[in-house]
């Protein structure tokens, strides 16, 4: 449930990834044929009362013509019970190349509530929202923006899931607000390996296209990967590496 300014990306760089990706809470990745890490979609999955998980993940973005960015998250996700879950995530990035060089930290407080279906439904909906807060540098940390929307998901054909997001994010860092949406297919395409195709964007810019590959290392352990590029000229490149584990 997660927030990131040159080649004006959807989320141009990965400081205000933790709030771009609002809509796309990425708690519930440990599960097979579903959205979340390391897909920026978000699936409608609610973790059981009790059941939490931990994400790590890395990223690095190479912004046109010279600027790149690395960033490390680490996100905390537990159910609450009656299919409401709650999301705790800190991020640092640093920044090269660009009038914005430096390093920014942030962090963002979410949750997820699900209006229809279940664990075991074909088609589930999730109301999921976010606030996100940032720093750069050594100054005061302030509210980076506010995020509410829509997660849903679909069985389309065997080992074949669908997953739609559509929310509205208030930046005040950029004093603007957008209308986020995302779309992705993941396949189960063999045993423990799920494969992801997604577009993401927002009503202001050109989308991202991204694929995506998790691995269920364990029953408590995924691994998983992504690679984002953006559509419009001077594309930008996101790429991320990470774990997510469950206990």
């Amino acid at each position: 449930m997660p927030s990131p300014r040159p080649a004006s990306p959807p989320c141009p760089t990965l400081r205000s990834f933790t709030a771009c990706a609002a809509v796309a809470l990425a708690c519930c990745a440990a599960m097979p044929a579903q959205a979340g890490r390391p897909l920026a979609t978000e699936d409608a999955g609610v973790l059981e009362a009790g059941d939490c998980e931990l994400e790590l993940y890395g990223a690095h973005q190479r912004l046109r013509p010279a600027g790149r960015e690395r960033g490390v998250s680490l996100q905390g996700s537990c159910g609450a019970g009656h299919g409401v879950q709650a999301a705790l995530a800190l991020q640092t990035t640093r920044e090269r190349g660009t009038d914005q060089a430096g390093r920014s930290d942030g962090g963002l407080l979410g949750f997820k509530a699900r209006l229809l279906g279940n664990a075991d439904a074909d088609a589930s909906l999730t109301l999921v929202g976010a606030a996100a807060w940032s720093r750069d540098g050594h100054r005061a940390y302030r509210r980076d923006s506010l995020a509410i929307g829509l997660a849903g998901s679909a069985a389309l054909a065997d080992g074949l899931t669908g997953h739609a997001n559509l929310g509205h994010l208030g930046s005040q860092a950029d004093h603007q607000r957008s209308t986020l949406w995302a779309l992705a297919v993941e396949w189960a395409a063999a045993g423990s390996v799920d494969l992801g195709a997604e577009l993401y964007g927002d009503d202001h810019r050109r989308p991202w296209a991204g694929l995506g590959l998790r691995w269920v290392a364990t029953p408590t352990l995924t691994l998983g990967t992504s690679y984002a590029l953006h559509t419009a000229s001077g594309r930008a490149r996101l790429f991320t590496l990470g774990l997510t584990a469950g206990f």
